[in-house]
């Protein structure tokens, strides 16, 4: 079975977390952010280590940006799985990716549970509309 792809607008204005990829780090901040507003009053974070990663899985609202999924490490990875496979009251995260997920794949840098996990919220922040 195919899962379902989203287009950016669509992962905008609903609490599925998702992976961006490609473009500029400024351009995936952005529609971070813009994810954010589209939860009004509620707060938006920027974590970049494993400790933040952790202490914002405790919360129940909120956009988590992640700029960098590739950083953190692989037990954290499969710790956010396990939270958004789990838990249905929990913060939406929003990772980012400098390369292409099969790069970071091939890096080990991303952990399969991760990229299957999100699969069908990946958006390339460098095309328009998907």
């Amino acid at each position: 079975m195919t899962p379902t792809t989203y287009t950016a607008e669509q992962l905008k204005k609903n609490r599925a977390s998702m992976l961006m990829v490609g473009g500029a780090e400024a351009d995936r901040r952005a529609f971070a952010l813009a994810a954010a507003q589209a939860l009004p009053g509620e707060p938006f974070v920027e974590v970049k280590e494993a400790a933040q990663v952790l202490r914002a899985l405790k919360s129940h609202r909120g956009t988590v940006y992640v700029p960098d999924a590739s950083a953190l490490p692989a037990a954290t990875q499969r710790e956010v799985v396990r939270v958004l496979r789990e838990q249905e009251e929990r913060p939406r995260f929003v990772f980012g990716l400098a390369t292409s997920v099969e790069t970071a794949n091939e890096k080990g840098g991303l952990t399969d549970d991760l990229r299957y996990w999100l699969r069908s919220a990946t958006i390339d922040v460098r095309k328009k509309g998907r």
